[in-house]
């Protein structure tokens, strides 16, 4: 048996020493953390020796605070034993230990209900993190009493140019109760098509650690037209790369229990967080013109979200930039077609007009209420909010 001992910082609100963390390891993950000796003064932490293939004792989770286990993706019983655990103690938090993970491992487990997942060889930072995230979460201040998590919305672009950002700035606007998030790290412009100010932004919220709650996330959010919130891209260029995955869930966990809808805009260039986002979402919306290069691309990106596990019912396309033209070459049968799936969402061509908005700041039904483009969104979110209330049934 070992013990984990670390003193938090004066930033972390919680106080872990209050709250047993249990983590259940084999004797090989054992041995790597004892030789790391991360022994230290303040986190009432207990490591439990149990191999992959046994059940996690009951009173060792009767008593936890917070259970942490070990998962091996090749081992079926180490995955099997969450959803026990999950069966029989609902609401006891659990963090998944999981070495070399890749997307679809994480998705399998946050399907199983865990509520995080941390990396092995497992750091005081990390665990510190990531308790104090979840604990954060389900402390009274987190979020109302019984509030169902947030719907949140994915907008995928099949490639650069097509009006993604577009598209997410007018579907958040037009939703009650929403928060849009740039989570386009390098390329970023939401805050520019909005007329808002480039900061607080998403660095906040990346480099908040485990500080990012309710309160911390609803300052950094600034209210724009539509009386919607926006969390701009961070004002300087970051590594697509260098954003960290379990920080990111944080953020996009405690944005759901905040809001009714979560809308992000994710980059064009996938990393391992921006898929993890894109398979969590409740609706992802892939946009694409009807340009060859746009189709293609799109079709790939639709066989990329069904192989990590996104049900197809849950990705709508939205044709942008349609024209009304009496001899076009492709229509949106053929965009089906082409794509292998149904395209469900169109937004009229009118350039000139999205291009005077963009420019001013502000939204296209700003410039012309009746004009097409700003009667297609409309439409749009209206779906969204009726897929909403239907999940709630």
């Amino acid at each position: 048996m070992g013990h984990f001992d670390h003193k938090l910082g004066a930033e972390e609100i919680l106080d872990l020493s209050q709250h047993k963390i249990e983590i259940v390891l084999g004797e090989a993950e054992i041995a790597k953390l004892e030789e790391a000796d991360p022994a230290a003064a303040g986190l009432a932490v207990t490591v439990r020796p149990v191999e992959l293939t046994a059940a996690v004792p009951r009173g060792i989770a009767e008593g936890a605070s917070i259970l942490c286990v070990e998962v091996d993706a090749r081992v079926p019983r180490s995955l099997a034993r969450i959803a026990d655990l999950r069966a029989d103690h609902p609401e006891l938090p659990i963090i998944a230990l999981v070495r070399d993970a890749d997307v679809t491992l994480v998705r399998a487990l946050l399907r199983q209900g865990v509520n995080d997942v941390v990396d092995l060889p497992l750091s005081i930072r990390q665990l510190t993190e990531s308790a104090g995230g979840i604990l954060g979460a389900l402390s009274p201040k987190a979020a109302p009493s019984g509030r169902k998590a947030g719907q949140l919305i994915a907008v995928v672009k099949s490639i650069g140019g097509v009006g993604a950002t577009n598209a997410a700035v007018h579907i958040a606007t037009g939703l009650e109760g929403a928060c849009l998030f740039d989570l386009d790290v390098q390329f970023g412009t939401a805050a520019t098509y909005l007329g808002a100010p480039s900061e607080p932004s998403l660095s906040q919220l990346l480099d908040g650690g485990v500080r990012v709650d309710g309160e911390f996330l609803r300052t950094v959010a600034t209210r724009v037209a539509g009386g919607a919130s926006l969390v701009p891209a961070p004002p300087e260029i970051r590594p697509i790369e260098a954003v960290d995955d379990m920080q990111m869930r944080r953020i996009l966990r405690t944005a759901r229990g905040e809001f009714d809808h979560v809308v992000v805009d994710l980059p064009a260039n996938w990393a391992n967080w921006s898929l993890a986002a894109a398979a969590e979402a409740d609706i992802v919306i892939l946009v694409i013109t009807l340009s060859i290069a746009s189709l293609r691309q799109g079709k790939r990106q639709i066989q990329l979200l069904r192989d990590q596990g996104v049900d197809p019912a849950k990705i709508l396309v939205l044709v942008n930039r349609v024209e009304q033209r009496l001899f076009k070459t492709i229509g949106l049968d053929d965009a089906a077609k082409a794509l292998g799936h149904p395209v469900t969402l169109s937004v009229h061509n009118d350039y000139p007009l999205m291009s005077a908005a963009n420019n001013q700041g502000i939204l296209v039904g700003e410039l012309g209420k009746r004009s097409k483009i700003a009667r297609d969104y409309a439409r749009i979110a209206e779906t969204i909010a009726e897929m909403a209330q239907q999940a709630v049934r």
